[in-house]
């Protein structure tokens, strides 16, 4: 069921018109934006463990940690639709969808390519992750305006510690991940967007990515210390909200609709998952 939620004492918090390089007060959310526009839909138990949300075609398609399945679902209800089984029982973080063609990703880099997803005869080809290294990525999404997909990892080898989160380029025109890192988050750039205490510590362990249709810019959600960052085309932070944990229990998955509405999904952890629905108002 899907109903409005009004929280009076986050409204409180809340500032409509941020100032360029000044920390968000608490418990915020990027422009345009709003606590009191909230709605959210329970979901079916069998979608407790809710890792990865898209929109596509007044759907909302989303993948469930372990089943390996693309869930179709009513964006008003949360009902599911119809189910689509991918590949065998894996570890799945996010899903995406370009065109007749769904993108999987699982904790392990890698990507499924499953052409035809609607159809009863689709396919799936699966392509490797390039560094073999211990690893956990959990949030990608299509580039802005670019024939790539941009990979980023919570917690890998390489990155050292959590005060940096490498992202990877794959190529959707050859088909193929780039061997090296295509950049990295790192903490170093939030000075100024953060208070020095809010931000000594913040861990960058980024479970979900989008990119806004009509401000053309990345928000970046991490379930870890729950917080929302947006980033610019250049996937520079421009500024960091900290999300409140009693509503944003285990935030894992996040997408928009083409005009701007913001889904953010939650595991179930000791409740009911579901979807909190933002609607957009410039």
């Amino acid at each position: 069921m899907r109903y409005p939620l009004l929280i009076f004492l986050l409204v409180l918090f809340e500032s409509c018109d941020q100032t360029a390089g000044k920390a968000p007060p608490a418990f915020s959310l990027p422009p345009g934006y709003s606590l009191d526009r909230m709605e959210r839909i329970l979901l079916p138990d069998e979608m407790e463990e809710i890792s990865g949300i898209a929109w596509q075609e007044n759907e909302l398609l989303a993948i469930e940690d372990e089943s390996s399945i693309i869930y179709r679902l009513d964006p008003e209800t949360g009902k599911i639709l119809k189910k689509k089984k991918f590949e065998k029982n894996q570890d799945i973080e996010d899903v995406l969808v370009r065109g007749d063609t769904a993108w999987v990703l699982r904790s392990n880099g890698n990507l499924y390519q499953v052409v035809d997803f609607r159809e009863k005869d689709s396919q799936t080809v699966i392509f490797e992750f390039p560094v073999h290294k211990k690893r956990d990525l959990e949030a990608f999404t299509s580039a802005i305006g670019e024939p790539f997909i941009w990979v980023f990892c919570k917690v890998c080898e390489w990155d050292k510690n959590s005060h940096n989160s490498s992202f990877f380029k794959f190529d959707l025109e050859t088909m193929s991940f780039d061997s090296l890192p295509a950049g990295t988050i790192e903490r170093s750039q939030l000075t100024g967007l953060l208070s020095d205490k809010v931000l000594d510590g913040l861990k960058l362990q980024p479970s979900a990515v989008a990119a806004h249709p009509l401000t053309k810019e990345y928000f970046l959600l991490s379930s870890t210390g729950k917080w929302l960052m947006t980033l610019d085309k250049t996937m520079k932070p421009t500024a960091v909200f900290p999300l409140n944990p009693s509503l944003f229990k285990q935030p894992e998955g996040m997408t928009f609709a083409p005009d701007g509405t913001l889904y953010i999904s939650n595991e179930a952890g000791d409740g009911r998952a579901n979807i909190l629905v933002f609607s957009y108002q410039p």
